[in-house]
Formats: structure tokens, sequence, C-alpha cells
């Protein structure tokens, strides 16, 4: 299958690549619920499973196809068993977490075939392997896109790794173990030229992913009417913010400084304090983040969410019946109240959430001593660099691509100028 190039078109290569990559957009609307309903009837640990299985039988397929095939050496086999190894422990590791996040291995591991297979229409030598990943990281960015303008849906940019980390664990899995007849060699300059050029291509759009935050897509959705399609309000690609380490309570997350939360809490508290308490109930709480989301307004969310990650922390820890498991609810249900009565406490006493005496004796009574606390609230934003930072750094390396593929492109001129 792979020693010979593709007998089809590559147009034909190429529409394959298009409709797989169609068929990962078009579930894009429907996939919530579809998980949803399988939640409910088998439970989330069915996507761990049914990935595992699927990379096993996967394996197993290829390795009896290829014992038909006297080339394959022992490092080879080696290498297929180490990247389904791969698999499956990354699979296990989404398990305890996100197991619904596995299913990108289903979607792009295929898709870094069809991609091979295509660029094997024209490229022959070593350089497939990573032109392939960028053709694939470049689908997964677009997937991403197409789910930020979905209602419901949003960018994550950990799903692009994922997507990235199985297309390229694949053409792994080709180069160091398929290791097909027909690619040999190491790419000339024109080869590298072509690797420099989409990794600009690449590294300029997930750039712009990361530059476009809630007040740049206000600007121009304000000034472009036909971006109106740019979902408003919940439609955040990226975010910036502080990370705060509290001695008295651990780490949490927040769009303001302290002086900021302090000034808001005082200058709003009547009117937050009113407006979260039309949202107490579960229903009307995402109904909330529908009209209230951090593009609409950050504070009154940030407010919001902590208490919602209160709340459902210590029903999630009264329902627990692991004990250990039971006292890290509580400690989160603490540490969050921790950050509301500290960060938000006028909002909280002008609102109808102050815990009741029982409620934060239950909890203090249940406590886990020592553990440390990463609040999950707002852990989307990004605290680490600036956007001015991030832009520079984006900014840097596509001009050194670029410079890159320019010299290769003069090098390869010059070479086919002395031969002449």
């Amino acid at each position: 299958m792979f020693d010979q190039p593709p007998r089809q078109r590559e147009w034909v290569c190429w529409v394959q690549v298009a409709l797989w990559a169609g068929i990962i957009f078009l579930t894009i609307p429907f996939v919530r619920g579809i998980t949803e309903q399988i939640n409910a009837a088998w439970g989330r640990e069915t996507y761990t499973y049914t990935v595992i299985a699927v990379v096993v039988v996967l394996a197993v397929a290829i390795l009896a196809r290829l014992l038909t095939r006297a080339q394959t050496s022992t490092v080879g086999y080696a290498w297929l068993f180490a990247v389904t190894l791969a698999f499956i422990y990354l699979t296990f590791g989404l398990g305890s977490g996100s197991p619904e996040e596995a299913i990108h291995f289903l979607e792009y591991g295929p898709l870094g075939v069809l991609i091979f297979r295509a660029l094997a229409c024209r490229i022959r030598d070593y350089s497939i392997y990573v032109a392939a990943a960028i053709v694939g990281a470049m689908v997964g960015m677009l997937d991403e896109t197409i789910q930020w303008l979905t209602p419901k849906r949003y960018f994550d940019a950990r799903d692009i790794g994922l997507n990235l980390l199985a297309i390229a664990l694949v053409q792994l899995a080709l180069a160091a173990g398929i290791r097909p007849k027909m690619i040999v060699g190491w790419p000339d300059g024109r080869g590298l030229r072509r690797l420099c050029l989409g990794a600009a291509a690449g590294v300029a759009y997930l750039g712009l992913c990361y530059l476009n935050t809630p007040d740049r897509i206000a600007w121009y959705t304000q000034r472009f009417p036909l971006l109106d399609i740019v979902p408003a309000g919940s439609g955040i690609m990226v975010e910036y913010g502080h990370l705060h380490r509290d001695p008295d309570i651990g780490v949490f997350r927040s769009r303001f400084t302290v002086e900021e939360l302090s000034r808001l809490d005082r200058r709003r508290a009547s009117e937050v304090g009113r407006i979260v308490d039309q949202y107490r109930q579960i229903e009307k709480y995402r109904e909330f983040l529908l009209i209230h989301g951090p593009g609409t307004d950050p504070f009154l969310h940030e407010a919001r969410v902590h208490l919602f990650s209160r709340d459902s922390n210590l029903e999630l820890a009264r329902e627990a019946k692991d004990a250990d498991v039971r006292r890290m609810r509580y400690t989160r249900a603490y540490r969050e109240n921790q950050i509301v009565e500290k960060y938000f406490g006028n909002i909280l006493r002008s609102s109808g959430y102050p815990w009741p005496a029982a409620s934060k004796e239950q909890v203090e009574a249940n406590l886990q001593v020592g553990m440390a606390f990463d609040s999950r609230v707002s852990e989307n934003l990004i605290t680490r660099h600036s956007r001015s930072t991030l832009a520079g750094y984006f900014l840097a390396t596509v001009v050194v691509l670029l410079l890159a593929g320019w010299i290769c492109g003069r090098w390869t001129r010059r070479r086919a100028a002395s031969a002449a």
C-alpha cells in the first residue's frame, strides 16, 4: 500500500483528504449532543475503550500485512509497537480527565495517512513526513476555528496539539515502522524551501489565532458587517490574564489584577449580586453562560463561575462514596469559597449565595490537609506571556522561516545554474 505511489491521480487523493476533513468539520455542531447521549447510556469510559480497541485492531492488521513483506525489520516492528503503546498511553491519560478528547486520535490518525498518500504523488524524500504533519496541523487549526464559529463550541489550543500529535505519531509509524520503499533520501533545497514556507504559514495562522482576543473580535465585527457570523460575547478564541498565588488559598487565574478585582467588587457589588441571584438553578446557569460570557462582562462572568465551581464541588463531595474523593471535593469547594469571600466578598454579601453556617462546618470538618489548590475557573487564560510578547515571538518565527526558505530557494537556483 505504501511501497508504490498512489494509483489515483493527485487531485483524487486530495479530494479524499478533503472529504475526510469535511466529515470531521460536519460533525462539529452535533458532537456535544452525541457525547451527552453516549455518556448517559454507557458512561464516559466508552471513549477510552473504543479508541484503544480501534488502535489495537489497526496495529494487528498492519502487523499481519507487514508479515508478508520480507523487508520489514525487527526495528520497524519495534517502532510500530512503540507508536501503538504511545496511542494507548495517551488515551488512558485523557481518560482520567477528558476521555472524549481521545476521539481526536480516530479523526486525525487516518487523516495523517490520507495526507501522506496525497503528498506522495509529488514528494518522495524524507521531508514528506514533516510536510504531512504541517498540513495536518493546518487542518486541525481550521477545525478549531470552525468550532469557534459554531454555537456552544469553543476554540481549544490543546485540541490543536492533540490533532498534531495524532498525525505526528502516524508519520513516525510510517517513517520508522513501515518504511515505504518509495520514500528515499533527504530533501534538496527545493524540498527544504517548501517545508519552511509551509511551516511559516502554519505559525502565522496560529499567531493570528493567539491575537484574536475579545477586544479584537469586537473591533473588526463592528467595522466590517460581513463578519457578523463571528459569535459575539461567548465567541472567545484566546484570552490573556493574570496568575494569582494566594498563600492562604492557592492558585487562581483572572482577567483582572488583585487591585482591579477589589475595586470592581466594591463598585459593582449590588448590581452583580442582583444579576447572579437570577441564575441560581442549573438550567439558569447555562442560560447565564450564553448571555453573560467572558467577552460580554468578564467580571460578572468570573464571579458567577467561581460560585458555580464552589457549589458543584460541594454537591459532588456530598455524593462521593470514596473518602479521598469526598475530601478532595470538599477542599476544592472550600478554596473556591475562600476566593469568593476574599475577592468577591461584597458581591457575596449582597446576594443570596453565602454559605449557611451548617454547610461551612461540614466542609471544614472534611478538608484534605496539605492539598495544593489550583482553581479550574478561567484556566484557559494565557498568563505566562502577554499578547504583545507572543505576537513578537510568532512574528520572529515567521520571519526566520521565510528567510530560511529564501536562502534554500537561492541555493537551489545557484546549483541549477552551475549544473547548466
